[in-house]
Protein backbone atom coordinates (compact mmCIF):
# COMPACT_ATOMS: atom_id res chain seq x y z
CA UNK A 1 0.00 0.00 0.00
CA UNK A 2 1.36 3.32 -1.19
CA UNK A 3 1.38 6.13 1.97
CA UNK A 4 1.75 10.08 0.92
CA UNK A 5 5.22 10.15 0.80
CA UNK A 6 5.37 7.44 -1.64
CA UNK A 7 3.04 8.93 -3.71
CA UNK A 8 5.09 12.32 -3.71
CA UNK A 9 8.44 10.56 -4.51
CA UNK A 10 6.67 8.69 -7.56
CA UNK A 11 5.31 12.43 -8.01
CA UNK A 12 8.91 13.61 -8.19
CA UNK A 13 10.27 10.96 -9.89
CA UNK A 14 8.08 11.32 -13.28
CA UNK A 15 8.67 14.92 -13.42
CA UNK A 16 12.27 13.81 -13.39
CA UNK A 17 13.51 9.72 -13.39
CA UNK A 18 17.19 11.42 -13.33
CA UNK A 19 16.64 13.44 -10.21
CA UNK A 20 19.47 12.76 -7.61
CA UNK A 21 18.50 11.15 -4.40
CA UNK A 22 19.36 13.78 -2.42
CA UNK A 23 17.29 16.10 -4.33
CA UNK A 24 14.38 14.05 -3.92
CA UNK A 25 14.90 13.59 -0.10
CA UNK A 26 14.97 17.11 0.24
CA UNK A 27 11.64 17.28 -1.85
CA UNK A 28 10.01 14.59 0.40
CA UNK A 29 11.65 15.62 3.25
CA UNK A 30 13.26 12.39 4.12
CA UNK A 31 17.22 10.80 4.27
CA UNK A 32 18.99 10.14 1.08
CA UNK A 33 18.48 6.49 2.66
CA UNK A 34 14.69 6.02 3.49
CA UNK A 35 14.42 7.72 -0.18
CA UNK A 36 16.82 4.77 -1.85
CA UNK A 37 14.89 2.28 0.75
CA UNK A 38 11.38 3.44 -0.16
CA UNK A 39 12.12 3.69 -4.53
CA UNK A 40 13.83 0.03 -4.36
CA UNK A 41 10.29 -0.98 -2.49
CA UNK A 42 8.90 0.17 -5.21
CA UNK A 43 10.48 -1.48 -8.17
CA UNK A 44 11.16 -4.51 -5.90
CA UNK A 45 7.06 -4.42 -6.13
CA UNK A 46 7.03 -3.62 -9.37
CA UNK A 47 4.69 -0.26 -9.00
CA UNK A 48 7.66 1.29 -11.01
CA UNK A 49 8.48 -0.54 -13.56
CA UNK A 50 10.78 1.14 -15.44
CA UNK A 51 12.43 4.50 -15.80
CA UNK A 52 12.44 6.24 -18.88
CA UNK A 53 12.87 9.27 -20.83
CA UNK A 54 10.11 11.68 -23.27
CA UNK A 55 11.81 12.66 -26.44
CA UNK A 56 10.48 15.87 -28.34
CA UNK A 57 9.77 14.61 -31.23
CA UNK A 58 9.39 17.86 -33.75
CA UNK A 59 13.24 17.80 -32.85
CA UNK A 60 13.67 14.67 -34.46
CA UNK A 61 11.84 15.68 -37.77
CA UNK A 62 8.32 14.02 -36.80
CA UNK A 63 6.47 17.04 -37.61
CA UNK A 64 3.10 14.66 -37.82
CA UNK A 65 1.99 13.16 -34.82
CA UNK A 66 -1.22 11.69 -34.51
CA UNK A 67 -3.72 9.39 -32.58
CA UNK A 68 -5.90 6.79 -34.90
CA UNK A 69 -8.36 4.41 -33.74
CA UNK A 70 -8.54 1.43 -35.46
CA UNK A 71 -10.63 -2.12 -35.80
CA UNK A 72 -9.46 -5.09 -37.83
CA UNK A 73 -11.68 -5.30 -40.74
CA UNK A 74 -11.69 -9.13 -40.17
CA UNK A 75 -10.60 -11.12 -37.58
CA UNK A 76 -8.33 -13.21 -39.91
CA UNK A 77 -5.99 -10.09 -40.84
CA UNK A 78 -4.79 -10.01 -36.96
CA UNK A 79 -1.51 -11.66 -38.43
CA UNK A 80 -1.83 -8.80 -41.54
CA UNK A 81 -2.30 -6.10 -38.44
CA UNK A 82 0.18 -7.20 -36.32
CA UNK A 83 3.09 -7.42 -39.08
CA UNK A 84 1.65 -3.59 -40.46
CA UNK A 85 2.38 -2.34 -36.77
CA UNK A 86 5.64 -4.30 -36.28
CA UNK A 87 7.02 -2.81 -39.34
CA UNK A 88 6.14 0.72 -38.48
CA UNK A 89 7.52 0.60 -35.11
CA UNK A 90 9.84 3.57 -35.64
CA UNK A 91 6.74 5.94 -36.31
CA UNK A 92 5.05 4.19 -34.01
CA UNK A 93 4.96 5.20 -30.44
CA UNK A 94 2.62 3.43 -28.70
CA UNK A 95 0.01 1.21 -29.35
CA UNK A 96 -2.84 0.35 -26.97
CA UNK A 97 -5.94 -1.70 -26.61
CA UNK A 98 -8.77 -0.12 -25.69
CA UNK A 99 -12.54 -0.41 -24.82
CA UNK A 100 -15.03 0.96 -27.55
CA UNK A 101 -15.83 0.40 -31.11
CA UNK A 102 -12.44 0.51 -32.27
CA UNK A 103 -10.30 -1.64 -29.89
CA UNK A 104 -6.95 0.13 -31.16
CA UNK A 105 -5.07 3.27 -30.50
CA UNK A 106 -1.79 4.31 -31.77
CA UNK A 107 -0.01 6.93 -31.11
CA UNK A 108 2.20 7.60 -34.22
CA UNK A 109 4.92 10.27 -35.39
CA UNK A 110 5.62 10.70 -38.65
CA UNK A 111 8.04 12.84 -40.97
CA UNK A 112 5.89 14.06 -43.44
CA UNK A 113 1.94 14.04 -44.95
CA UNK A 114 3.54 11.42 -47.39
CA UNK A 115 4.80 9.00 -44.73
CA UNK A 116 1.51 8.96 -43.18
CA UNK A 117 -0.33 8.51 -45.97
CA UNK A 118 1.73 5.83 -47.09
CA UNK A 119 0.76 4.15 -43.37
CA UNK A 120 -2.51 4.93 -43.62
CA UNK A 121 -2.90 3.07 -46.95
CA UNK A 122 -1.18 0.04 -45.99
CA UNK A 123 -3.94 0.11 -42.50
CA UNK A 124 -6.68 0.88 -44.54
CA UNK A 125 -5.93 -2.54 -46.35
CA UNK A 126 -6.81 -4.49 -43.12
CA UNK A 127 -8.69 -2.03 -40.87
CA UNK A 128 -11.18 0.80 -40.73
CA UNK A 129 -9.65 3.88 -38.88
CA UNK A 130 -9.94 7.43 -37.53
CA UNK A 131 -7.40 9.71 -37.58
CA UNK A 132 -6.81 12.67 -34.83
CA UNK A 133 -4.09 14.83 -35.58
CA UNK A 134 -2.15 16.63 -32.44
CA UNK A 135 -2.16 20.25 -32.94
CA UNK A 136 -0.32 20.85 -29.68
CA UNK A 137 0.68 19.44 -26.27
CA UNK A 138 -0.54 21.55 -23.28
CA UNK A 139 1.37 20.02 -20.76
Amino acid sequence: MLDQTDAQILKELTKNCRIKVNHLAQRVHLTAPAVTARINRLEDTGVIKRYTIEVDTEKLGYDRQIFIRAAMKDAQQRTEYSDLIKRHRNAIRHHYRVTGDMPYLIEGAFHSRTELNDFLLELGEVATYKVIGVIDQLI
